[in-house]
């Protein structure tokens, strides 16, 4: 009896607590109300039938015919609100709910089309729009352990020049490598001008989202996009104070790939911060009939973000990203002899491929270290008017390993060490009637250092390069219509310390100054009834990059050996591009895009008839070289829905390519394609929404727009692949997972691709099936 009461008496404590929290809760009153208005960001058209829950209330309802929804009842406090509906990216919002409160929430509906409205600062109505073809983190999740190029093929219009599986750039109407500006975090991506067989040393698991940007926009980023701008954005850490994150898992059957990334997020009262990391782990391909051997890939990537808002209007941000990588080259591309050689081009099966799977990555390789650090100010000094100020850094260390005689295989044939430092300092003001004006001027230099310890002529000389730019762009919305217009001018300097190409070796040292710009407008115009035509036509003068100067030697990413011309000029173009957009009834889409461009001094990289022998092996030759060119063709996008639960969408593109000085194609050109899928969208069930199944299909024709002599092979034949696809998202309480599942070329095709600069030795990989999980928390 005793004890019992003792035991009593210590729960009091715990039970006066209890009964106060229990008072204040009762207490506490839950009459605040949560009204709003959910619409497709392409079309405005109100979304209908869209699922709105509060999860601490673990309340929901759905939208009326006019995407109207209200939660009733609500106590105050902090509340995280989830938005799904079918066929559209979930939306998750933190919201501080004091008082009744309406929102205006956007879906990511039509993803084919998506257009983005960014503002800089100022309030919304002063900012005219930035279009933008944009891949969302959810987009991204679905391709996990995919190249950034690859990854950038769902946006109409670009294609992928791959050097193997493992290594891909993008290309943007036919134009790739130094004439597509990558941007990492607003910082131009260092070690891109070293050659096309290096792809982008950027972990697209870290962005956030990932948009191509072309016209009047794409000024600010340098005079070398000619093709266009790839912004590769990681995003603003969240303000919600609660951790966040998600973890995401990928599997791919072809390679027994596996694909590791987390990301964790938080607001603190000291700054708010952002961390993301990824594992990756692949083994050798396997095309339908043989394995590729030497085609692995390991990847271990991490970066971190810190924000804050020291007054409302002054904040900065911290910005810190490794990426670390090895690239497995086809065994089978290297040749020890001429004979060999010409046995190998064409061949049905490589040499040297192995029977067994492996993991293992041997010569010849790649190995990556990226670093890149950037700060960021932003002062806005009045409603209308912020200045921006930034610098970051990068630092690049290449190693390329070569089958090499004497136990030498371990010491790199090409080690090059490039430290790049960017700054940056912009001024936007918002002025009446629409208009925002944005200048800026920008600072970069680039120091380029081979390591003696390979005992081999480097491919790309040692060189400093210094450069400077001005840019200027205006813009303003007035009813239907947005005009807009940019310009810049660029000085670029290069100190190239070279070996001679000649006997006997001796140092040769060159100097390139080079005055470059771009001139660009543009004019949309919009109507109530969903036409959209976009106009923009621009001039840009790009300067030769150090690998088209200067290359000499082989170039042991793509089997080929490449020389520079030290007396190359500048390019010129002239493009336009005219862009329609039409939306029928709210359920039929069509996007129509043209372009016609001429480039004067057009670069290129000839295949050349004879190949060469050296001590490291036989190989096929390339030089740069120079003449003037056009490039035309077009896009088009078609996406329909029938039904509310079935979608269609049909995308092709073409480009024609001409050497008009030598009456030629020109080479490396994409051949026409068509992607087209049809999908299904299931019903709720309980936890169970947004569940999709669909099937895809991939044609690409034969590059028929060559002739006899201009290539070592013709091109490959056409060809078709079938896929499927299945996802859906489960939410159980805060949790909410992703899954989905790709079948690729089920049919086991056995193809060549054009692009693909090692589709002379070997076919496509075969059938693979990618299983992507995605836990949100």
């Amino acid at each position: 009896m005793k004890q019992g009461i003792q035991r009593i008496l210590r729960s009091l404590p715990l039970l006066f607590v209890l009964l106060i929290i229990t008072a204040r809760v009762m207490a506490q009153t839950c009459t605040l109300n949560l009204s709003g208005v959910v619409f497709d960001e392409y079309t405005n058209a109100s979304l209908s039938f869209a699922t709105v829950y509060l999860e601490e209330s673990a309340i929901g309802t759905t939208t009326d015919s006019s995407g109207a929804f209200l939660l009733r009842d609500i106590c105050p406090g902090s509340a995280h609100l989830r938005i799904t509906h079918l066929g559209c990216e979930p939306e998750r919002l933190y919201l501080h709910l004091h008082a009744d409160t309406s929102l205006v929430i956007g879906l990511q509906h039509h993803k084919e089309f998506l257009q983005e409205v960014t503002v800089t600062s100022g309030s919304p109505d002063q900012s005219g729009p930035e279009l933008r073809n944009t891949l969302t983190s959810q987009m991204i999740e679905r391709n996990a352990g995919e190249p950034l190029a690859r990854i950038l093929e769902a946006v109409t219009g670009v294609s992928a020049l791959q050097t193997g599986s493992g290594i891909a750039k993008p290309v943007i109407h036919g134009l790739f490598g130094n004439r597509v500006a990558v941007l990492n975090n607003g910082l131009i991506q260092a070690g891109q001008q070293w050659g096309n067989d290096h792809a982008p040393e950027i972990d697209p698991l870290a962005a956030e989202q990932i948009s191509v940007i072309k016209g009047v926009a794409a000024i600010e980023y340098g005079s070398t996009s000619l093709g266009g701008v790839i912004l590769v954005e990681p995003g603003a850490p969240a303000s919600d104070p609660h951790l966040h994150g998600s973890v995401n898992y990928a599997f791919q059957s072809n390679g027994l790939g596996h694909t590791l990334s987390a990301r964790t997020e938080q607001a603190t009262p000291l700054f708010s911060w952002r961390a993301t990391g990824t594992l990756k782990a692949v083994g050798d391909l396997k095309a339908p009939h043989y394995f590729l051997t030497n085609t692995g890939v390991r990847e271990s990537n991490f970066s971190i973000r810190l924000a804050r808002e020291w007054t409302p209007s002054l904040s900065s941000n911290l910005y810190y990203s490794q990426f670390n990588t090895e690239i497995g080259i086809l065994r089978g591309a290297h040749i020890s002899n001429l004979t060999d050689l010409q046995s190998a081009i064409g061949r049905e099966m490589p040499f040297f491929t192995e029977e067994a799977f492996s993991y293992s990555l041997n010569a010849p390789r790649q190995s990556v270290n990226h670093h890149l650090w950037k700060a960021q100010i932003n002062w806005l000094l009045s409603n209308s008017r912020q200045i921006s100020l930034s610098y970051g850094g990068q630092l690049n260390s290449r190693r390329e390993f070569d089958v090499r005689r004497s136990g030498r295989t371990d010491i790199p044939a090409l080690s090059l060490r490039l430290l790049s430092h960017q700054a940056q300092a912009t001024y936007t003001f918002f002025g009446i009637r629409g208009i925002r004006i944005k200048t800026g001027i920008q600072l970069r230099s680039d120091g380029n250092r081979n390591d003696p310890e390979t005992g081999i002529l480097p491919l790309i000389p040692n060189y400093a390069r210094y450069q400077g730019g001005l840019f200027v762009t205006w813009r303003q919305k007035t009813g239907p219509w947005t005009r807009e217009w940019g310009a810049r001018y660029d000085l670029t300097h290069f100190r190239v310390t070279a070996i001679s190409r000649t006997l006997p070796r001796t140092i040769v040292r060159h100097r390139h100054t080079f005055h470059t710009g771009a001139v660009s407008t543009g004019v949309r115009y919009e109507t109530q009834s969903g036409w959209v035509s976009k106009l923009n036509a621009g001039l840009a003068i790009r300067a030769p990059e150090v690998n088209e100067l200067h290359s000499f030697g082989l170039h042991q990413g793509v089997a080929g050996i490449e020389e520079g011309d030290p007396n190359l000029k500048p390019e010129t173009s002239t493009k336009g591009v005219w862009t329609n957009q039409l939306n029928f009834a709210d359920n039929l889409l069509v996007e129509l895009s043209i372009f016609a461009q001429y480039v004067r001094n057009f670069i290129f990289l000839e295949p050349q008839e004879a190949y060469r022998l050296t001590i490291r092996g036989a190989f096929p030759v390339f030089f740069y070289r120079q003449t003037n060119a056009t490039l035309t063709g077009g896009d088009l996008t078609i996406k329909w829905e029938p039904t509310p639960n079935w979608e269609m969408t049909a995308r092709y593109s073409m480009v024609r390519g001409r050497d008009v000085s030598r009456n030629l194609p020109l080479v490396f050109m994409p051949a026409d394609n068509i992607n087209f899928s049809l999908s299904r969208f299931l019903e709720e069930t309980g936890p169970f929404h947004n569940t999709r199944i669909g099937i895809t299909a991939r044609y690409v024709s034969e590059q028929t727009r060559l002739e006899s002599g201009q290539d070592f092979l013709p091109p490959p034949e056409a060809y078709f692949l079938p896929g499927m696809e299945v996802e859906s998202h489960i939410s159980i309480a805060d949790v909410n997972l992703r899954f989905s599942a790709q079948f690729i070329n089920i049919l086991n095709v056995q193809y060549r691709d054009f692009l693909n600069r090692l589709r002379y030795y070997s076919d496509e990989p075969g059938r693979n099936i990618r299983l992507s999980f995605t836990l949100e928390f």
